[in-house]
């Protein structure tokens, strides 16, 4: 699926460095590691630690039809992570190279230590689509359980 996303950036977003997601380390979990992060998380087993303390600078999470694309930020905001969601849609791509192609829906956030998020523009959009920040902050709310059972996993 990285494939696939790099190259619809490539055919629809084209002023995008792609190489954010082609340096950054890829870690992909299948269903029953997603169960087992999410039955430690909530038997106690594995502890909730800050964001801060995971040890990943920049990496790619991808589970199902979502990959985030993960960087550690560096300024002196409250956030610890900056996150581009990238989740495989049914959309067509308008400029994609190919008819009838599968596009991406993109949603950028941040969050801070005790994983509160905080939606962020993007310039990936599909055209046509409107951008509705209630869905959207829907959609990260889904994930964030897993994307921080993960890191709780990998942390210190």
């Amino acid at each position: 699926m990285l494939n696939k996303l790099v190259e619809y950036i490539k055919n629809n977003h084209p002023d995008t460095n792609v190489d954010a997601y082609l340096d950054a380390k890829y870690i992909q979990l299948n269903n029953t590691q997603l169960k087992q992060i999410a039955d430690a998380l909530e038997s106690g087993e594995l502890a909730t630690s800050p964001a801060s303390s995971c040890g990943a600078n920049h990496f790619i999470f991808h589970f199902g039809s979502t990959i985030i694309l993960l960087q550690k930020d560096t300024t002196e905001s409250n956030a610890v992570y900056t996150a581009e969601l990238a989740w495989e849609t049914d959309f067509l791509s308008v400029r994609s190279v190919r008819d009838k192609a599968k596009g991406f829906y993109f949603i950028n956030f941040e969050f801070d230590d005790d994983y509160q998020t905080t939606l962020l523009d993007t310039q990936k959009i599909i055209e046509g689509h409107v951008n509705n920040s209630e869905k959207n902050q829907q959609i990260v709310d889904k994930v964030m359980p897993v994307l921080k059972g993960f890191m709780n996993a990998i942390s210190d």
